[in-house]
């Protein structure tokens, strides 16, 4: 059983076909949450994660996004200094995309090789769990997931920074990485995922073809900051 791992699309098409094309083997797909804003393909993404059956949880920006749709601004009306990916991918996107993401849920849980796991897009921002008492506390308290106690392997997203991290033998948690870009710290620009495959996990990289983002960044007016974001990672180096 090969399962691909996936978090933090953020409307990048290019590098998730790039990721396909590499684990196109996988059984299934489990993606950690944000898959638009920050991005110039939402649609695309979108479209691809449905048609590839993939389970989604939502992420802050998913949300984010929804709560821009309702609120019937327009990228357009808005003063350069304000104008956002996320308003920029609500002008490329209909009814049928805002639902879908608005119905994604916080967390979900799968079975594979004999274990269980559960995903959600975050723990508490951008912090980690660095205690087994930490870990099962937020399976009690914030997981949502029912009986909990018998989730021994949790995925999460949002921090975009690739991780494995055990808590005892058998007890851990990982972070895929981001599809998309990294933090500020980290200038690497590849594609970040991980599988899962017969139980054992491993964290990957994949260089892909940026140029596409590169044109698309160059030909968009948003607000400086969120440009420069687009440019550190999609740019020429």
């Amino acid at each position: 059983m090969k399962i691909l791992i996936i978090s933090d699309l953020h409307s990048n098409i290019c590098a998730l076909e790039a990721i396909w094309k590499q684990e196109h083997d996988s059984d299934a797909v489990y993606c950690a949450g944000d898959l638009v804003d920050y991005g110039p393909y939402p649609k695309e993404v979108l479209n691809w994660v449905q048609s590839h059956d993939v389970h989604c949880v939502q992420g802050n920006h998913d949300r984010w996004l929804v709560n821009c749709y309702r609120d019937g601004n327009t990228l357009e009306c808005m003063p350069l200094d304000e104008r956002t990916w996320a308003y920029h991918n609500v002008s490329l996107l209909d009814e049928r995309d805002i639902k879908y993401l608005e119905q994604l849920p916080a967390t979900i849980t799968f079975e594979s090789d004999g274990v269980k796991y559960g995903i959600t897009h975050l723990y508490q921002e951008y912090e980690e769990i660095v205690s087994i008492h930490a870990y099962k506390e937020f399976l009690e308290k914030d997981a949502q997931t029912g009986d909990g106690t018998c989730i021994s392997k949790f995925i999460f997203g949002h921090t975009h920074r690739q991780a494995v991290r055990y808590l005892s033998d058998k007890l851990l948690w990982l972070n895929p990485g981001s599809v998309s870009y990294r933090r500020n710290d980290d200038p690497d620009q590849t594609a970040h995922y991980a599988t899962i495959t017969d139980g054992t996990i491993a964290l990957k990289r994949l260089a892909y073809d940026i140029k596409p983002l590169r044109r698309y960044v160059n030909q968009v007016s948003l607000k400086e900051a969120e440009m420069n974001v687009a440019k550190q990672f999609f740019g020429p180096r």
